[in-house]
């Protein structure tokens, strides 16, 4: 009875910590045009990039999409999922990158504090917010988020030298 009680309480601990390394956790949201219940959470254990937009036509997101473009092979090859939330109600992504649409938009750029009329955040696999800025950003710099996030960099610090 005691050994099973203390490999309780070793396990509570142990996922304590586990989960305690999530410092920003980022804000759920509802997934459209997929099976019904899909969100964010549906998408633990990959990396996301969420694209905010007011206007599907809009200059910062055509240019997001073109600069995401030319590097879309490295994050193809690592499940990187796409969701982009098009506050107008557009439907569409204007490019080939595979992209799902959050389902409320408005409440996405709420969440994320996207104030204006763009923004990028790239979500690491452990759910933490790794990433988010108001501004057109570097197809080089989102790569960066995603492959360099604390998951992958506390990975690399156990390797024996």
């Amino acid at each position: 009875m005691r050994r099973s009680v203390l490999c309780a309480l070793l396990a509570l601990a142990f996922c304590s910590v586990a989960h305690a390394q999530v410092v920003r956790p980022a804000p759920d949201f509802a997934i459209s045009g997929v099976a019904k219940g899909t969100s964010l959470k549906s998408f633990r254990g990959q990396a996301v990039v969420l694209v905010v937009t007011q206007r599907s036509r809009g200059k910062e997101f055509r240019a997001m999409l073109n600069r995401l473009h030319d590097i879309y092979s490295e994050f193809s090859s690592e499940k990187v999922i796409f969701v982009a939330a098009i506050e107008d109600g557009g439907t569409e992504v204007p490019c080939d990158i595979p992209f799902v649409l959050a389902s409320d938009p408005a409440q996405v750029a709420a969440d994320y504090g996207v104030n204006g009329r763009f923004g990028v955040a790239v979500i690491g696999t452990d759910g933490n917010l790794d990433f988010i800025t108001g501004q057109l950003v570097a197809a080089e710099r989102v790569r960066d988020m995603v492959f360099n996030n604390f998951e992958s960099q506390t990975a690399s610090r156990k390797q024996p030298l």
